[in-house]
């Protein structure tokens, strides 16, 4: 599965790219120290970065949450505007549909590597469900932290790609 896994980021290495840029940036606000910052590995680490866990619970979700808000956001926008001119309008000529492929492939690609890694949802989680988190804290941060883990799970099997697509498509059509 790490196979399938690595080879889906390297397709959508504009996506990849960004959400170890996000991370990055994210850590450093945080003042968090990056061990590895190489964005495209062969590993499982691939489109993540290697960092010290955060112990702070607001800290490890802003890690976690806002890379891939930001991330999901831009690549909705980007692939529906696509989208909306190929399959609803059915304009394709020759320039305009190419630059519209090409923003339909990068819009997908950043909505493919928004999640963290599993490594990053399963500290989350553990730190925020740790007993000396405050209750409002555990209530204001649980419904974040539970779209990250779940979504670094579906990430790790490469059904982000799928639902991706699916999600664009099913935007593009109803509007």
């Amino acid at each position: 599965m790490t196979t399938l896994y690595i080879i889906t980021r390297f397709l959508t290495f504009p996506g990849a790219l960004l959400r170890g840029f996000l991370e990055q940036l994210i850590c450093r606000i945080h003042k968090n120290p990056v061990e590895d910052n190489r964005y495209l590995r062969r590993d499982e680490l691939c489109s993540h970065i290697e960092h010290e866990f955060m112990p702070k619970p607001w800290s490890s979700f802003a890690i976690c949450f806002f890379p891939m808000l930001i991330q999901l956001i831009l690549g909705f926008l980007v692939s529906i505007t696509a989208a909306i001119d190929l399959l609803y309008l059915g304009v394709f000529s020759w320039p305009v549909g190419l630059i519209d492929l090409v923003c339909l492939w990068v819009g997908v690609s950043l909505s493919v590597n928004c999640f963290p890694s599993i490594e990053d949802a399963i500290n989350l989680f553990g730190i925020l469900y740790h007993s000396d988190t405050s209750i409002p804290l555990k209530i204001l941060l649980t419904p974040g932290t539970l779209i990250c883990y779940a979504g670094a799970y579906l990430e790790r099997y490469c059904i982000t790609f799928l639902t991706s697509v699916g999600i664009t498509l099913v935007l593009a059509l109803a509007v």
